[in-house]
């Protein structure tokens, strides 16, 4: 999401995560403010960095009630919540607290075609030619880099084992896992 919002041209991207290790992904992607739940509050953090009144777009990463909560009232009025989390367990959220201020809350989980060819484009040489969406020349041109989020690269046959456990179970170390589909069948 950061590499993204960067390509984008964000000027003020703020990260809230608990763990150490994300925390750095943060800082390395570039989050220009990277805030630690479990020490600050989140909520009256956001707003002194955005002139009290919050910020403009939150992207809900975590699938986890309590960062729900601090996403929605970290949002200025009028803003906007987007979650692209997939969620464990059902969530709670108060209306009154999106209706009060106007906020939007919306959820992204889908690509339309052209989606992934697009990226992938990107990332293979292009004549120079071609005309390059905003997303395509940031990969292109190196500015985004989305071979630094992978940490993990597996074969294929361990996917279950290594790929969606380690999600799961070691999301502190792991961001992205990479499955080569040549390495086994």
């Amino acid at each position: 999401m950061i590499l993204a919002l960067k390509a984008k041209g964000a000027e003020k991207i703020i990260v809230s995560e608990v763990s150490k290790k994300r925390q750095d992904f943060a800082k390395n992607f570039g989050a220009h403010y990277v805030i630690d739940p479990t020490k600050e509050d989140v909520v009256k953090r956001c707003r002194e960095l955005c002139d009290g009144l919050g910020v403009h777009v939150v992207f809900d990463c975590a699938g986890v009630q309590a960062a729900l909560d601090q996403a929605i009232h970290s949002t200025r009025a009028r803003g906007t919540i987007v979650n692209i989390a997939i969620w464990e367990k059902a969530c709670t959220i108060t209306p009154n607290d999106l209706t009060f201020k106007e906020r939007k809350y919306m959820g992204v989980a889908t690509y339309q075609v052209g989606d992934f060819q697009e990226v992938i484009v990107g990332i293979l040489a292009i004549p120079r030619r071609t005309k390059l969406t905003r997303s395509q020349d940031a990969i292109s041109s190196g500015s985004m880099k989305p071979h630094d989020m992978i940490t993990e690269r597996i074969k294929l046959t361990e996917v279950e084992e290594k790929g969606f456990k380690a999600l799961v179970n070691d999301k502190d170390n792991q961001v992205k896992i990479l499955v080569e589909v040549a390495g086994g069948a």
